[in-house]
């Protein structure tokens, strides 16, 4: 989780208008105390710099000279942080929406910068130069079967673990080492196509990527064990379907509490391998796992469409049957802003009405992207469930409406039947233009 830090009380203020507004007042907000040299600042600073929450520094004009003083403290704290100077003279002269504005970019920044040092070494400053969007999402292509699945069906070459800039509407940037290789569409309801290609690979090791990121990863994870430390006292709830969001989320919950207990609702038409990953992990997580299995009865409702979502319905209520259980039941849940806008609007703990009453949610990873999940799953000595290795994205039911194409082909590859109807294939690796 992040502090917005501010140099004058005021500002605070101001910034703290829209940490209640949107975010649910689950971020920190701290001033310097007003102080306008250095020294007025210091011991404000040394207290934001030696909490785990990660610092964003927002500065008006008038302060350039003093931010400057401070980026020089901060540089040598090793810790990830990102500083802003505002159009303004002062942070609160700013309009509110302005500085909302500002502050989802600043955020997307920590998941989505990158710099280039041999592998992709997470920088919010992004001398890279990923295309920043707040609703926009980066993972790793990790796995040779990912690699032949691009091969074999869109004839794009990537080198070994590739980066991934997942934009709107499924349109996907990869990345082979520091080269653009290719773009991919793969919106719901199209056939999957290849914009453009270039045959210019180049390998980054898996092991350099871990050791590039574990401090920035590790400084996020303590940010994220801290939030989550403020719930202390409920009876602590995962919904975990065994994707790398839940999985994490597991990860982090079990950490900052020791005892957890994992819901595994498994569906019927459940993805290839995920009943065996789930009951391997959590024998080495050491977590109480509660399965619980739903069956779909297709033959009475029809196959599940975007307009009638039926399973998604009894999935719920499966979930909150089994917390029904728990006598004051917490919900630590892998949402993530990168996932869609409409989870990004959403403040990191939500309130949810029940049969059986309110239940409060967390979301410890909701400031995190797809490959900081992924590295810090993996630096944690656990694999990522099979199918990431394969060419998935995302997981869910092999009956999912939210299909993608390209999905329902890698299905196909494992022998999967009744999947849901797409496009025809064909012209699938048509590229539509060159870079």
């Amino acid at each position: 989780m992040f502090t917005i830090v501010a140099r004058a009380r005021k500002d605070a203020k101001a910034l703290q208008y829209i940490n209640e507004r949107n975010y649910g007042g689950f971020l920190e907000v701290k001033s310097l105390g007003g102080g306008r040299s250095f020294e007025e600042i210091e011991d404000g600073l040394n207290e934001v710099l030696g909490e785990p929450y990660i610092p964003i520094f927002l500065f008006g004009e008038k302060e350039k000279a003093l931010m400057e003083d401070i980026l020089e403290v901060v540089k040598e704290s090793e810790k990830p942080f990102y500083a802003r100077l505002l159009r303004t003279k002062k942070v609160r002269n700013m309009r509110v929406d302005e500085l909302y504005a500002n502050l989802e970019e600043i955020k997307a920044r920590f998941r989505l910068g990158i710099e280039w040092k041999n592998a992709y070494s997470l920088n919010p400053e992004n001398p890279f130069g990923v295309e920043v969007h707040p609703d926009y999402d980066i993972y790793l292509a990790v796995g040779d079967g990912f690699r032949k699945a691009m091969k074999s069906l869109l004839d794009v070459d990537l080198g070994e673990n590739s980066l991934v800039l997942r934009k709107l509407m499924n349109q996907e940037v990869y990345f082979s080492g520091p080269n653009k290789v290719a773009e991919v569409s793969k919106k719901l309801g199209f056939p999957t196509e290849v914009l453009w290609r270039c045959p210019c690979t180049e390998d980054v090791s898996l092991e350099d990527l871990m050791a590039a990121n574990r401090d920035y990863i590790e400084a996020f994870a303590n940010a994220s064990k801290e939030f989550l430390r403020r719930f202390k006292g409920y009876d602590i709830v995962v919904p975990w379907s065994g994707g790398k969001d839940s999985t994490a989320a597991l990860i982090l919950a079990k950490e900052a509490f020791g005892e957890v207990n994992a819901v595994y609702v498994r569906m019927e038409y459940e993805m290839p391998e995920t009943e065996e990953y789930i009951e391997k992990l959590a024998g080495k997580l050491g977590v109480n796992l509660i399965r619980v299995d739903v069956p779909m009865p297709i033959e009475k409702f029809g196959m599940p469409t975007h307009r009638n979502r039926w399973c998604t319905k009894m999935k719920v209520e499966a979930l909150y049957n089994a917390v029904s259980e728990f006598e004051n039941p917490l919900l630590v849940v892998g949402d993530r802003d990168g996932e869609s806008a409409r989870r990004r609007l959403k403040p990191p703990v939500v309130e949810r009405k029940t049969d059986f009453g309110q239940i409060l949610e967390v979301m410890p990873i909701k400031f995190w992207s797809g490959m900081m999940v992924q590295l810090f799953i993996l630096m944690r000595g656990f694999d990522l469930h099979p199918l990431y290795y394969e060419g998935f994205y995302r997981l869910g039911c092999t009956v999912c409406p939210s299909l993608a194409e390209w999905e329902v082909e890698l299905l196909k590859r494992k022998g999967v039947k009744d999947l849901p109807l797409t496009h025809a294939s064909s012209g699938a690796g048509e590229v539509r233009g060159r870079e």
